[in-house]
């Protein structure tokens, strides 16, 4: 038995759509429901079980999968880790593992709650193993790739890949080859918008992982919720590392792009 562990975003659902059409048994932990539980009753219709769990309560999210007899698990969505820093009641789980983990980074996080799993036999799936089709090919998806933005956009795809090794965020927004924002605990989202409040307009925006990214979590994604509160001028690009990025809902991502007036390229990955 699969179990799908779901943040926020639109990734829960298309993983949910992605195991129904592989026929596969799975059941869903909705750690965020007041965000997406009705849209993942409504996308597995009845053929998949969705569950809600509070994500600081690891350990009775760990007693759910025995109790559903789980052999792997695929963590989708966005889990925002300023929770940390804010009053919460944490479990048992979360304090030993919390306690465990010297760096407080993403990836070390993850890593510490994976080997808890391995522990009790559960393996984890890569995410690009299952929304495989959400991975872009190299190349321009709409607008026109200048000498000047290849340069930003070199200059600043190897910084966030640079940024992603240090384990501190994964996005880049860069203007006349000057790093105008790097992304940290504050999310992409407020990355951009601090970007755009310094650059005016015209900035490029660019997000990639380390080659040796874990992709059982974490990997980059866009979609068109990235551009919900961009106004027309503000981006010129977006780019990101094609073998490391998940592009949700990729023909609504593109549409707004071109109504915005943004060139949008996937960046192969650099040679060895």
């Amino acid at each position: 038995m699969i179990a799908l562990i779901a943040g926020t975003g639109t990734l829960p659902l298309e993983a949910c759509k992605s195991l129904i059409a592989q026929n596969l048994d799975f059941f869903v932990i909705s750690l965020f429901p007041e965000n997406n539980l009705d849209n993942l009753q409504v996308v597995t219709m009845g053929k998949a079980r969705v569950i809600a769990q509070d994500v600081f309560k690891p350990g009775q999210v760990l007693e759910l999968l025995k109790k559903q007899q789980t052999t792997q698990v695929f963590f989708i969505g966005k889990v925002d880790k300023k929770h940390l820093l804010s009053h919460i009641k944490l479990d048992w789980l979360a304090l030993k593992l919390l306690a465990s983990t010297v760096y407080k980074s993403d990836a070390s996080l993850m890593q510490t709650i994976l080997d808890e799993l391995a522990r009790h036999n559960i393996q984890v799936i890569k995410q690009d193993s299952v929304l495989k089709s959400l991975l872009v090919p190299p190349g321009v998806l709409t607008g026109t790739l200048t000498p000047e933005l290849e340069a930003n956009i070199t200059m600043g795809i190897k910084t966030a890949m640079m940024l992603s090794l240090s384990d501190i965020g994964q996005t880049i927004v860069i203007k006349d080859t000057m790093i105008l924002a790097v992304e940290a605990i504050e999310g992409t989202d407020a990355c951009i918008k601090r970007g755009i409040d310094l650059g005016k307009t015209g900035v490029i925006v660019c997000k990639a992982a380390q080659l040796g990214q874990n992709k059982k979590f974490d990997l980059p994604t866009l979609g068109p919720a990235s551009l919900e509160h961009i106004q027309k001028n503000q981006i010129s690009a977006i780019a990101w590392l094609s073998t490391h990025t998940l592009i949700a809902q990729q023909e609504a991502f593109i549409k707004k792009a071109k109504e915005l007036g943004i060139t949008l390229v996937s960046v192969a990955p650099p040679s060895k």
